[in-house]
Parts: C-alpha cells; structure tokens; sequence
C-alpha cells in the first residue's frame, strides 16, 4: 500500500471516529476522565472533613455532602433538611486548596456507561436518600418541578402525561426533567440508602457507577424506594409511585411553602388541583420509565441486610404480588419530623413577626387619632 493510500485511510479513519464521537456511538475519554477527577475531587474533600471533625464517621460525611450542594442547592429547603453548610469548613477546603471549590459548580459528567449525568444533582439526591428523605429531594422534588413547568396546560392527569411525555428523562433542556437529572435521582436513592457513616464516598460512587445497566439501577431503584413490585402491573405501579409522591408528609410541607397546597377545615393537605394531577402523571412517566427498563419483570425485596437494593435476579410477573408501597411518613422518619419541627419554629416565627407588625400599625393609627 503506497503512502498516498495510507494517509487517504488515516485521514477517512480519523474523520469518521470523529462522526461516531459526535453522534454518541464512541465513549468521550475526556468526558470519562472527568468523571474520575470529580471524584478525586470528592475524596480530598472527604479527608478534610474528616480531619476537621477530627475523625471519620457521619459528621464528616455530612460536611462533605453539604459542601458539595452548598453553590447549587442552597434554599432554605435543603438546608432544613441536610442541615446548613459549615461555613469554617468551606474556609478551610479553599485554604487548603482552592481548586475544590470548582466541584461545587461541576453539572454534565459522563459515567463509565457512556451517558450524562448531572454530578452535583446526584449528590443533592444521594444527600436526601441518606436523610431518609429520598423522593424529596430527588425525583419527588423534579416531579413536582416538572409539574409546575406544565401546570395548567392540561385539566387531567392523561393530559399531562401525554404533555409531559416528549420531554420527560430526555436531551437538556428539553424540561425540568432531562435525562441527566433522571439518572442522578434513580441512583442518588440507591447510593443514599446504602451508604454508611464510615464509608468513603468517591469509592462508594465509582463502585456502583462502574458496570450499571438501566435494568439493575430500575430495580435497585423500586427497591430502595417501594421494597417490591411487580412492573407488569402498571395500575399497581403508578399507585405505588403516586402514593409514594403525595402521601409523603415532606412533600406535603414543600408544597405548602410553595404555595401549592393548604390546610382545609380538617386541617388535611389539599394540593392543587394543576399540580396534582401534573405531579401524578410525572410519577406514572417514571413507572413506566422503571417498568420499560426491567421489560414489566417483577422485582422482589432485597434481602435483609442489602441496605435497599439486591443483586438478586427478578423473577416473571406471575410469581410476585402487587407492589407494596413504602411511603416516607413522619412516623418512622426522623429527618421529616425535624424538618416538621424545623417549619413550625419558623411559621411561630413568622406568626410573632406578624402580631408585632399588626400592634404597630395599631399604634401608629391611635397616635394619629
């Protein structure tokens, strides 16, 4: 083969790895390696914590998990519930090395798998699963936002399923609801759930991220959330996720803050009705997201000890009752009670504010009287 032919085959060679890299049919390497110095980024972050709270364990777990959603996620809702970023330890890390800051900001990393996923979301969700508060601050949280993005535009629930459809888990910027959030939620409840005080949290991420398939993070996923289900039965299914979704005494108080539900004379909780019926078809989206992933397989509880997820395989549709659905409650939740005790302080806070405003205002009229 002359040289001619040779450069004419590099050259066609080259142009068409570049055409399968933009079209997504190659790994991006640059993209990947990213993905490790995050986290080694995470890591260094870890090890700081852990010397400022002078050991390893869940102060220095929580230090980390706060700091790294300290830029992206600081409304007073995330503070509530994972409690407020120290900021002495923020000063240290930039003492330390200023660099790190820039974990704080990362968004589109490419996992081991070849797909995006937004990093700093993934541990926000991770963050909440770990405070028992996992459809809260995941996929609960991003319903609720798709739902607000769609609200009324529709008057039923099939209406906004069918609206929310196109968009839902797919490019960025398509809606509140890409791909790359779906994912971080699907494993941010996973790696939550399953995570221990002592644990090094970047072994922890590449461990799970290494070798995932949508069917294995679909049915950690319902176990860490509902325990079992049966995916063929979609009716079971979407009420199993609709329960799990407003049934959630966190989600209630979120949505009343938001100014998305009130108290009737019964003092129940009573969402409106646009966001409502947008939040129960976002959750029946991600039943049948979970439900094409396993191909309506039947996913079984994890066994005692596996922290909410199995490396059991699923077993066909017929063997496995309906899906029994495990809603975060109060009850039984420690890190919802202390947000509900957390929001009181603040409405009796905001109740003395007001009486106070009301006695001046008296005041002033009788002065001018």
């Amino acid at each position: 083969m002359s040289y001619s032919t040779k450069r004419i085959f590099s050259i066609l060679f080259s142009l068409l790895v570049g055409l399968a890299l933009c079209l997504g049919l190659v790994p991006d390497a640059a993209a990947a390696d990213d993905w490790e110095g995050f986290l080694d980024g995470v890591a260094q972050v870890q090890r700081l914590a852990e010397e400022y709270a002078g050991e390893p364990g869940e102060e220095a777990l929580l230090l980390t998990l706060n700091y790294l959603r300290a830029e992206r996620y600081a409304d007073m809702e995330w503070d509530l519930v994972l409690g407020a970023a120290d900021e002495e330890f923020a000063a240290l890390v930039d003492s330390r090395n200023p660099e790190l800051a820039g974990l704080q900001q990362t968004q589109l990393l490419t996992l081991p798998e070849g797909r995006s996923v937004d990093a700093i979301h993934l541990i926000a969700a991770l963050a909440g699963s770990y405070k028992q508060a996992g459809a809260l601050c995941g996929w609960g949280g991003d319903c609720m936002q798709l739902a607000e993005q769609y609200s009324g535009q529709a008057d039923s629930v099939d209406g906004y399923y069918a609206l929310m459809q196109p968009a839902f888990g797919g490019a960025e910027n398509a809606s509140l609801f890409p791909e790359s959030d779906l994912l971080a939620d699907l494993d941010g409840m996973v790696l939550g759930a399953t995570l221990q005080p002592e644990d090094d949290l970047a072994q922890h991420l590449r461990d799970y991220c290494a070798s995932m398939t949508d069917a294995v993070r679909a049915e950690k996923f319902i176990q860490a959330q509902l325990g079992s289900a049966d995916t063929g039965d979609r009716a079971a299914l979407y009420e199993a996720f609709e329960t799990a979704l407003l049934d959630n005494d966190g989600m209630k108080l979120f949505l009343m803050l938001r100014g998305h539900a009130d108290l009737d004379e019964d003092n129940a909780v009573v969402v409106d009705p646009d966001i409502d019926s947008g939040m129960r078809a976002a959750a029946r989206l991600l039943a049948d997201w979970l439900a094409d992933a396993l191909d309506g397989a039947v996913v079984q509880a994890p066994a005692s000890g596996d922290g909410g997820s199995s490396d059991s395989e699923s077993t066909p549709p017929a063997a496995t009752p309906a899906p029994s659905p495990a809603p975060e409650t109060t009850g039984g939740n420690p890190a919802i009670g202390w947000l509900q005790a957390r929001l009181l302080v603040l409405l009796c806070l905001g109740g003395a504010a007001v009486l106070l405003l009301a006695a001046l205002t008296l005041a002033i009229k009788s002065r001018h009287k």
